[in-house]
């Protein structure tokens, strides 16, 4: 009886091992079969490829993995690598659950030529490298492989470039008629030492080749390299989304794309040698000039306005040379700052520098305004040119408004000697021997007096007067301000109203040099026409009125302008000699 409750234990205890036993071996089968059913295939769509053509590598694995799980670094050396993009899907088919995970990358080849897609492996599973076959598209179209749905081209307006000459690289993306663009971006070229700057807006249109018809889209670049040399244009390219539509069906699945055009190379030419002068090259140089105002004959002291137009075509602004010009030493030249624009016009793109020029002559005669040449080298006869303006003859005659300033100021002195004169004619002779001194001494005494009380009605009702105009005027003047005073005297001048100009011209001479005590005419540094003109002012106002019944303030308007634009200092040699003269 005991043996048998011995041998029962002992048979439990062996049971129990067998079981562990055969639970350990089915987890162990279990996880072998889970890990020998993960399996990750590789594969592309198209190969051979065609040169600047895309392609999809596809990485399929029938487990969930993540993105991380795979490393596509090694692609970069033989390939453009595009976005990668990840999806996954879960289904159940007879109760059984399967999942897939799939990964698409868009790759490019740089060159033709065989290339491998290494094997990759991702938990142990690993897929199998795959041999590509790139071809050019010449090849392409002698297989009949080159119909393609999404195609990039490019041209160039001039194989024949030289260093700093501009020329236009025109990019075309052709989309088949059953094909769909979803999203793309058409990339710039690049140069080594150079620039590169869009022009105008992209282009729509359509074409048919070879029987299909395409949309087109066109966009233009302006291209300028700097080093002589062969350089080689890294082509455009362009990235996106499309949609291939199949029969009965009204589009297809989005498919990535990277379409990258011909890569162009050029034979940068240099300088020639022989170019004399600052190096502009372009097929088109033009230079143009105006004169204001359009007149037979030009006054002393009035502006004359000349204006150049340099226009070149296929040329940057940047590039445009400065004008050298050698003004005669009878005239005083004030430039304006040049403007600088770009247009396009019948399919060229030129470049525009206007440049203007205030000429004032302060002799009388004839004025040759100086000729202007700018050497430009021609690209397509290959031959140095010069765009010249020919010398021009004016003539110069005395300006009536000067002449007339003269003998006004000359008629302000008139006033003093013709009274003194007036005063000695009716001095009468000195009494004779036989009169009293006594008498003669009170008649002198009484002539004075009556002469000063005269004298002093005059001032006294001269100021009176004065006074009554600056009243009427104050509610308008104010010179307290810097910045009220210009407008204010610019507004007189353009109204022709002569005592309130007088009066703010003082005050204006008083805020551009205030280091001054007195603001001479003579001892101010003015032009002479500018004197000339505010003599004109004052000779109005305080000299004899019978000889103009009015004043034209255009004239110094002028002269005041030309002032504010260029304004000089007084030095202490000039501050010395100062007299008051513009207020009397």
């Amino acid at each position: 009886m005991v043996k048998a409750i011995q041998t029962h234990r002992r048979d439990s205890k062996l049971s129990l091992m067998a079981s562990m036993v055969i639970i350990a071996s089915l987890l162990f089968t279990f996880s072998f079969q889970a890990n020998a059913a993960l399996k990750v295939i590789a594969s592309v769509n198209q190969n051979p490829i065609v040169q600047g053509n895309s392609f999809i590598l596809e990485i399929r694995a029938n487990e969930s993995i993540s993105a991380s799980d795979w490393d596509n670094s090694v692609l970069l050396a033989d390939f453009v690598v595009g976005r990668t993009s990840t999806s996954s899907q879960t289904s159940y088919i007879n109760g059984t659950k399967s999942h897939v995970t799939t990964f698409t990358t868009v790759l490019m080849a740089r060159k033709v030529g065989h290339y491998t897609i290494p094997a990759f492996t991702i938990d142990d599973a690993t897929t199998k490298s795959i041999n590509i076959n790139v071809i050019s598209s010449s090849t392409a179209n002698e297989r009949g492989l080159n119909n393609r749905n999404i195609e990039l081209k490019v041209n160039i307006t001039d194989k024949n470039v030289y260093v700093g000459q501009q020329f236009i690289y025109t990019t075309t993306l052709y989309i088949a008629q059953n094909t769909e663009m979803q999203a793309g971006n058409i990339t710039e070229p690049e140069v080594k030492d150079g620039t590169v700057k869009q022009i105008g807006k992209d282009e729509n249109g359509s074409e048919i080749i070879n029987g299909r018809r395409y949309q087109t889209i066109t966009r233009q670049f302006a291209i300028t390299i700097n080093t002589a040399g062969v350089s080689v244009i890294t082509p455009s390219r362009f990235e996106g989304q499309v949609s291939t539509a199949k029969r009965g069906y009204r589009s297809g699945p989005v498919t990535p794309v990277i379409i990258q055009a011909e890569t162009v190379n050029l034979n940068i030419q240099a300088q020639p040698a022989t170019y004399k002068g600052e190096w502009l090259v372009s097929d088109f140089v033009q230079l143009d000039e105006e004169l204001q105002p359009v007149q037979d004959t030009y006054q002393q002291g009035e502006p004359i306005t000349r204006t150049m137009t340099l226009t070149a075509a296929n040329v940057t602004k940047s590039a445009l040379p400065d004008l050298a010009i050698a003004w005669p030493k009878t005239v005083k030249v004030y430039p304006d700052k040049p403007q600088l624009t770009s247009f396009a016009q019948q399919g060229n793109y030129f470049a525009q520098q206007v440049l203007s020029f205030a000429i004032i002559p302060n002799q009388v005669g004839e004025l040759t305004l100086p000729e202007v040449s700018v050497p430009w080298f021609n690209s397509k006869s290959r031959q140095q040119e010069w765009a010249t303006l020919p010398a021009k003859t004016v003539t110069v005659i005395a300006n009536e408004n000067s002449a007339a300033m003269i003998n006004n100021a000359n008629s302000i002195d008139t006033p003093a000697s013709s009274t003194a004169s007036k005063d000695q004619a009716n001095i009468q002779a000195p009494p004779a021997a036989n009169e009293s001194p006594v008498w003669r001494w009170l008649t002198f005494i009484f002539a004075g007096l009556w002469l000063l009380t005269c004298v002093s009605w005059f001032m006294f009702r001269k100021n009176q007067l004065q006074t009554t105009k600056l009243g009427a005027n104050s509610q308008t003047l104010d010179t307290t301000t810097p910045d009220n005073v210009w407008p204010q005297l610019k507004s007189a001048l353009k109204d022709n109203d002569a005592q309130q100009s007088s009066l703010l011209l003082h005050a204006w001479f008083k805020q551009q040099w205030p280091e001054l005590k007195y603001t001479d005419l003579a001892s101010l540094p003015i032009s002479m026409e500018c004197q000339q003109a505010c003599h004109a002012l004052l000779s109005f106002n305080y000299g004899k009125k019978s000889g103009s019944a009015s004043w034209n303030g255009e004239l110094l308007l002028t002269q005041l302008t030309k002032l504010r634009s260029v304004k000089h200092t007084v030095t202490k040699n000039q501050q010395s000699s100062i007299k008051t003269q513009l207020n009397p």
